[in-house]
């Protein structure tokens, strides 16, 4: 059966209507989605050539020549700041041979191809071309690296490749991302720490577990999960994605905060105050009273994902004393939590493979999961407009079920800080 552009057999389409399922009945994706190359080469161009991805903060190209060439799944991407201090995103491709005309990061003043030695400016216009002169008709104003769709939200810095793609303004509203993590105000933040690794596992596994309240007491016991309202955590479910505010220690050793509260926040919320939202595909945002703490995915292959997580704390922290110090205890705490679910994710890929696998069911602590595997499956397969609207209806009375059993929601005071908001 053809299912837009991807042919996929009875047997795989009958596995992914058990996913389609409500909440109670459904059950996982089956392991193919997890596994299959021509799988991943499907989502490449309907999903991360379509749609809006985190690349960067912007006070990581805070002066001219600034730049960073990365791969997304495979496909080669130049982000710099030029001249009259705007950034650009460009195809890190060569116009002659198609050779990346830059690599690693670092500041420039221009990009030299390291084959034939094409030379383009901070604007992606090339300057020099060895031996063009011999070729009737060539154009230089004509002849540029080709730009790839910029935008900022938050300090963060997004690409998109689809030249008819949406404002990234639109993008983000569709979730009501911009009005839920304002109050966070990620824009007056610096980033103190970037750690990023590798892990062998397809890039799907990396937002469902963020998001995965079922391993947090299990997993993350030791670290930063002895305080988490893991059977009391409500989710709000948006069209594609969700955001929450809940009740947690920050995200340091036993959960002692090293700094104060964002000067934004002081007086509105508690040092317990959670908060998480999902941007689509693939970047969670998590936010503490003292830091906010975003991990961004991007596909290597279909078993191998890069993440980015940041570190963002208050400019002013910068100046504490013991700043330095204080910071690597931060660093080093979110490189154990993130170690800690390591070796699982391997063992997530690796076991959808067997042939003994056969997808478990969701329970409700995987309520923002079974959303999100649908988000996939409308861009895999078709829109299912109405098994949304039934998600997003289950959910709001999932919470309203929450807040009966309990009339002061364990929320870090966010709920108080919106009453008075408004």
């Amino acid at each position: 059966m053809q299912e837009r552009g991807i042919a996929l057999d009875e047997t795989t389409l009958e596995a992914i209507r058990k996913t389609r399922r409500e909440l109670g009945s459904a059950r996982h994706l089956p392991g193919f989605l997890y596994t299959a190359p021509e799988i991943f080469a499907y989502e490449v161009e309907t999903i991360f050539m379509k749609e809006w991805l985190c690349v960067g903060r912007v006070e990581e190209f805070e002066n001219e020549g600034d730049y960073r060439a990365l791969r997304i799944a495979g496909e080669p991407l130049l982000v710099c700041r030029d001249g009259a201090g705007g950034l650009n995103a460009f195809s890190n491709v060569c116009q002659h041979r198609g050779v990346e005309v830059a690599t690693g990061e670092g500041t420039l003043k221009s990009f030299r191809c390291p084959y034939h030695s094409w030379v383009y400016d901070l604007e992606g216009k090339l300057l020099g071309a060895p031996h063009s002169k011999e070729v009737e008709g060539f154009d230089f104003s004509s002849c540029a690296l080709p730009r790839v769709n910029l935008d900022t939200w938050g300090g963060y810095i997004f690409v998109n490749f689809d030249p008819d793609c949406p404002s990234l303004e639109d993008y983000l509203d569709e979730d009501g991302i911009r009005e839920f993590a304002a109050f966070l105000q990620p824009e007056n933040t610096r980033t103190s720490d970037t750690y990023v690794f590798d892990v062998p596992c397809n890039w799907k596994f990396i937002p469902e577990n963020l998001m995965d309240m079922y391993h947090v007491g299990v997993i993350h016991k030791e670290s930063f999960g002895g305080h988490f309202p893991v059977n009391d955590f409500r989710f709000n479910l948006k069209k594609n994605g969700y955001n929450a505010a809940y009740e947690s220690f920050t995200m340091a050793p036993k959960g002692v905060t090293l700094f104060d509260t964002m000067p934004w926040l002081k007086g509105k919320v508690t040092d317990k105050f959670a908060c998480t939202t999902w941007i689509r595909p693939t970047m969670n945002i998590f936010g503490r009273h003292d830091l906010i703490q975003p991990w961004v995915a991007l596909p290597v292959d279909h078993a191998t994902t890069r993440i980015t997580i940041y570190t963002q704390l208050p400019d002013s922290y910068f100046d504490a004393p013991a700043f330095e110090e204080k910071n690597k205890i931060y660093a080093d705490f979110i490189r154990l939590v993130a170690n800690e679910d390591r070796a699982m994710l391997e063992s997530l890929q690796n076991g959808v493979g067997s042939r003994a696998f056969r997808p478990g069911p969701t329970v409700k602590l995987e309520r923002a999961i079974h959303h999100l595997l649908n988000y996939y499956l409308d861009k895999l397969l078709s829109d299912d407009d109405e098994a949304r609207a039934k998600r997003r209806r289950d959910g709001e009375e999932a919470l309203l079920e929450s807040a009966s059993r309990s009339s002061e929601p364990r929320d870090g005071g966010y709920s108080a800080m919106v009453s008075a908001a408004e």
